[in-house]
């Protein structure tokens, strides 16, 4: 697998330089894993940021308010996940598991932060992507708390 050819398919890399996709390839570990692997754990800092390059991952969400499970969703070969795994102490919003065998380049928060020296264009680009999926997070968790308060009855002062 040529990660740098596959970076370069991408609509979410097609406007930088050839130079800045070969420092982000480098920085890029290739690896397969089973069907199975769980990549992030919800609620537990995250190791890497991962792009999908073969086969499919299911990405579950489990409501900390209720319990219940949430709509699951599949991402398939382009897709990244593991976004939050780039801000230091941040625990992940959702979980990812293999549902076939996958092939995955995983960028870990060190060589994320070294980007910045090797390639800042792509890095400012995934640090903005990092404040959209921490604001959607954020829209999320502020509708599942406003159902919650739906459902449970309102105390009044004795």
């Amino acid at each position: 697998m040529d990660i740098k050819q596959f970076l370069k398919t991408l609509p979410a890399f097609e406007q930088f330089k050839a130079a800045d996709i070969d420092a982000l390839a480098e920085k890029m570990i290739v690896s397969s894993h089973p069907a199975g692997h769980e990549f992030i754990t919800q609620g537990e800092q995250g190791e890497a940021l991962y792009l999908l390059v073969e086969g499919t991952i299911q990405s579950v969400h489990v409501d900390e308010a209720t319990g219940t499970a949430q709509e699951a969703r599949d991402l398939h070969a382009g897709e990244m996940f593991g976004l939050l795994s780039l801000v230091e102490n941040m625990p992940a919003g959702w979980g990812a598991v293999a549902k076939e065998a996958v092939t995955v380049a995983e960028l870990s928060w060190p060589d994320f932060k070294d980007l910045f020296r090797a390639a800042p264009p792509i890095a400012h680009h995934l640090q903005y992507m990092v404040a959209v999926q921490l604001a959607r997070d954020l829209q999320s968790r502020n509708k599942e708390l406003r159902e919650l308060m739906k459902q449970r009855p309102v105390r009044t002062p004795a």
